[in-house]
């Protein structure tokens, strides 16, 4: 007869009272824990997506990176759109080849500096005669006990020294009459000194104390710039010319003595291509735009030869950064579609199945094999190969899996093109547009520009903005383009979508009607920073909109995971009440087992 049933014996779990089994070898606790594991399941699955996200989202970030390297590489190459800005173009850079006809280092007579858009064209500088020199005078000596002690006196007192006063000194400023420099009794060498220059950007003198030998000073002045303009003679007053001092009412300067000019002001005097060249100056930034000159010795014989040219070292070696930061995106996406020895994406590849990523690396790879269009001439090239630049395979490193297509650089023969045809590189990289309209430009391109030449005739009156093109299928086609008025007169236009013109934007900053014919090539560099603008771009790129997703997608399951998590506390605590309450009925069925046993007892015994 059964006595008493046993279901299991009092725990505890998360600080409450459960079952924990018993002789009937019941695990409770075991029970509640698969049951929550298995509600849970979802939950797992989640956190094993939001890992996945994790990965993914750090290797497109990664891929950002390297997207940033190779859109400022391919933008120094790409002649940035708008107003031309020389320093942003790297095909614009110059340097100087400077020599001399007697062997002799150039560098001895003179430094030619070349900023970036100056014509390229070689110059003969047929002499330097001398240099610009500033005014140079000094004063007589001051028996002093020393430059501190007082060299500034009252009227009548001892001849050569200052007399306490105003006097004015001549303006270069403009100031009428003179500038004022007023001296007291008392006042030292270098208090002198110290008030010249004071006021010596209006004036264009300045002074310095020079210790002769001890208790013996002079007064050094000197102009602030070399040149006549600012020469000066303090030994004269006004209306003489040159003069240093405008007028001397007091009589500051009349105890000094004699003042002696030991430098006089003269210009710098040399010819380029013999015509003679005269500057206030040394550096001569305003004979040849974009040049600047820094003389430093006249020249004894022979001449000095300037070729000025393209800096194609700096050119070739921007775009050899261009073929490493495209081979360093060409590597990552190796990296991440590499299989493992059973045809599965290998633990590091998280964007295998990324479609982002994958229709990404298909637009890259279309890009480097594009021919660039609309270059045209004998020998002009048109695509990488043409310039040295090649399609190659990498077998591999301890880093890197075998990479197809990877670009080469030959250096020898890019340098050489550059050297031979300068123009016909720049043009495979570059957007160049030529038109017969100086008022109009481009503001704006992308890479849907599919036209090499149009015509547009803008008719101001009516409102309409047509550019007429070739297009290679239907032949002849005209659209309009959207006109809006610009302050000032002209037009901002733009090319409508799904056509040829589609994301160009110009500008005809003219008034009036006009018809303007214009050719167009858009070569690799500006390609590429507009197709990686497309991928990065804050507003609406790529990568961007698909980080924003898998960051969105972790977010609503972070979100969903915490509610589970919140059911699953609830649904422990059903359990436990339900085991519980169990545990409470097999109690009572013990107790009448055992009333029932003693009764039974009982009237056996009787």
């Amino acid at each position: 007869m059964v006595t008493q049933i046993t279901l299991g014996t009092f725990g505890t779990q998360g600080g409450r009272t459960v079952l924990t089994g018993g002789a009937s070898q019941i695990d409770t606790k075991g029970l509640i824990d698969s049951l929550a594991a298995a509600k849970r399941a979802p939950a797992v699955t989640l956190e094993t997506k939001n890992t996945t996200i994790d990965a993914q989202s750090k290797a497109l970030n990664d891929l950002k990176t390297i997207f940033a390297k190779l859109q400022s590489a391919s933008d120094t190459l790409r002649n940035p759109p708008g107003v031309a800005i020389d320093s942003k173009n790297i095909f614009q850079y110059r340097t100087a080849n400077v020599t001399t006809s007697t062997g002799v280092s150039a560098s001895s007579f003179i430094d030619v500096a070349v900023q970036p858009g100056a014509i390229a064209q070689s110059y003969t500088i047929n002499s330097v005669t001398q240099l610009a020199f500033q005014t140079k005078q000094q004063s007589s000596n001051f028996v002093l006990a020393d430059s501190t002690t007082a060299s500034a006196v009252t009227a009548g007192a001892t001849a050569g020294l200052f007399k306490a006063g105003t006097v004015n000194l001549r303006a270069v400023d403009g100031t009428v009459g003179g500038v004022a420099l007023t001296l007291n009794t008392g006042d030292s060498l270098e208090t002198v000194a110290s008030k010249f220059n004071e006021i010596s950007s209006r004036t264009g003198i300045q002074a310095s104390v020079l210790t002769v030998t001890p208790g013996t000073y002079r007064l050094i002045f000197t102009a602030t710039r070399p040149g006549t303009t600012y020469g000066f003679d303090l030994g004269l007053t006004a209306p003489t010319p040159n003069a240093g001092i405008a007028s001397d009412a007091t009589g500051v300067f009349a105890q000094l003595g004699a003042i002696t000019t030991t430098q006089p002001a003269q210009n710098s005097l040399f010819t380029i291509d013999g015509v003679a060249i005269s500057r206030e100056g040394n550096a001569v930034a305003d004979a040849l735009t974009g040049v600047t000159f820094n003389l430093k010795q006249p020249t004894v014989s022979g001449t000095i030869n300037v070729n000025i040219q393209p800096d194609t070292t700096l050119i070739s070696n921007a775009i050899t950064q261009f073929a490493d930061a495209y081979n360093e995106f060409k590597l990552f996406a190796s990296n991440q579609s590499q299989l493992d020895e059973n045809s599965q994406p290998t633990e590091t590849a998280v964007l295998y199945n990324n479609s982002t990523f994958r229709n990404i690396v298909t637009s890259v790879n279309s890009e480097v094999l594009r021919v660039v269009s609309g270059i045209t001439g004998t020998g002009n090239p048109s695509q990488l190969a043409d310039i040295g630049i090649k399609l190659d395979n990498f077998a591999g490193d301890e880093t890197n899996p075998e990479t197809k297509n990877i670009l080469t650089v030959d250096t020898d023969r890019l340098n050489s093109l550059l050297l031979s045809n300068f123009d016909g590189v720049r043009k495979l990289f570059e957007y160049q547009q030529v038109s017969d309209n100086s008022s109009f430009v481009v503001s704006k391109r992308s890479n849907n520009l599919d036209v090499t030449g149009f015509q547009l005739v803008i008719d101001s009156v009516a409102g309409t903005y047509q550019a007429t093109y070739t297009d290679p299928v239907s032949g002849l086609t005209t659209i309009n383009l959207t006109g809006t008025p610009i302050s000032g007169g002209g037009v901002s236009l733009k090319g409508p979508a799904g056509s040829a013109l589609e994301g160009s934007e110009f500008v005809f900053a003219a008034a009036g009607d006009a018809t303007i014919n214009v050719t167009l090539t858009q070569g690799y560099g500006d390609r590429f920073f507009n197709l990686v603008s497309s991928f990065t771009d804050v507003a609406g790129g790529t990568l961007v909109t698909e980080l924003d997703t898998l960051n969105n997608n972790k977010t609503r399951n972070t979100t969903e995971i915490t509610s589970i998590d919140e059911k699953i506390v609830q649904f422990r605590e059903q359990l436990v009440q339900q085991y519980a309450s169990l545990e409470a009925a097999l109690s009572r069925a013990n107790n009448l087992l055992q009333l029932l046993d003693a009764q039974a007892n009982a009237r056996n015994n009787g």
